[in-house]
């Protein structure tokens, strides 16, 4: 008998083994691998406090016979307490079983969807055609595609320099332009699963601080139209080990050629620190211009993702045409206050 509750102590072993075989980079569960067995208690904390107060992402496991056949992990989206997104699922392939990761999906989408979350998201390469398929069937649909690029030696771009008016560094008060520069580059039909709010480029201090001390890069710069008073485009660089470079670059539609931009000035930023560097990029298949953007500069393409999206919610049906009968107020018999035929002039 399959049996799906939170991760335990004893199954902490294997649901590490799953991960190691089958998750492309240690970074994704490098919290679990760190944490251990600090992991359990935190999470049942966690568990206990409302939606937009959990700290600790969410791992449950299917069960049998003390053999963990499949592990799913879940966590908040950004600052979006109503939105979670599954970022791990993994099954046994010596007991593969469409019913097990079912169970699981549907599992943690009644369980989360009861408590208040409206929206799952799931991102799925677009070749692995086996858990595409298991997440249409728990009633996920498509919502775009997102594209991962990649350019081991940016050295030879050979980028002409670029000055752009209006670039300075970004701030925390910079948060609620850059979401309304986000929100508006999102399709209408996107918005709903895909939108973020300010909360979700703030940095806060003690974070920032953490990050720097672990020897952690981080910089944002923001391109604004000062005679519009609005953002044209921002572009966000991380890295962790100044091998490793991270972009994540937006650009308002009305200016397509600030993508260009915003990427030529980040790949210089990056020469300056480091030519043995490898440089990563993520765009939304939406954006036409980041994509023939990257393609021009030379950019490889590392593989496609399938924005898999399912919404949670209960139709409330209208009851109201089949009140055939009179609502009785009060049982037994009606007092004089209530009896017409009981009152005379």
């Amino acid at each position: 008998m399959i049996k799906i509750r939170a991760l335990r102590p004893g199954e902490l072993r294997q649901v590490l083994t799953l991960l190691n075989r089958y998750s492309d980079r240690e970074s994704e569960y490098s919290l679990l691998k760190t944490m251990q067995q600090l992991y359990i208690p935190l999470h049942r904390v966690s568990q206990l406090l409302p939606l937009n107060l959990q700290f600790m992402p969410a791992i449950f496991v299917a069960v049998a016979d003390d053999k963990v056949l499949g592990m799913i992990w879940l966590s908040r989206d950004g600052s979006h307490s109503r939105r979670w997104k599954i970022d791990h699922l993994i099954l046994d392939p010596d007991s593969f079983s469409y019913d097990v990761g079912t169970q699981l999906v549907n599992y943690v989408i009644n369980r989360y969807g009861g408590d208040g979350v409206q929206t799952f998201l799931a991102y799925v390469d677009q070749h692995y055609e086996t858990g595409l398929a298991l997440l249409k069937s728990c009633g996920f649909r498509r919502c775009t595609r997102q594209h991962y690029f990649v350019h081991r030696n940016p050295a030879n771009l050979k980028l002409p320099p670029v000055t752009l008016e209006g670039l300075r560094d970004g701030n925390n008060g910079d948060c609620a332009k850059l979401a309304t520069l986000y929100n508006d580059i999102l399709p209408v039909d996107a918005r709903i699963c895909l939108s973020k709010g300010w909360r979700d480029f703030y940095q806060p201090m003690p974070v920032r601080l953490i990050e720097k001390t672990q020897g952690a890069f981080k910089r944002r710069w923001v391109f604004q139209d000062l005679a519009r008073d609005c953002f044209i485009g921002s572009v966000e660089l991380v890295t962790r080990d100044y091998k490793d470079f991270t972009l994540s670059v937006l650009a308002n539609p009305g200016w397509e050629s600030a993508y260009r931009d915003m990427v030529t000035y980040a790949v210089q930023q990056v020469l300056l620190t480091t030519t043995g560097a490898t440089v990563y990029v993520e765009c939304y298949e939406f954006c036409k211009a980041g994509l023939e953007a990257l393609e021009q500069f030379g950019f490889q393409r590392l593989g496609i993702a399938e924005v898999l999206l399912k919404d949670y919610w209960i139709p409330i049906e209208d009851k109201g045409s089949r009140l055939q009968s009179p609502i009785l107020l009060f049982s037994g018999r009606p007092t004089p206050a209530i009896n017409c035929r009981a009152w005379e002039p």
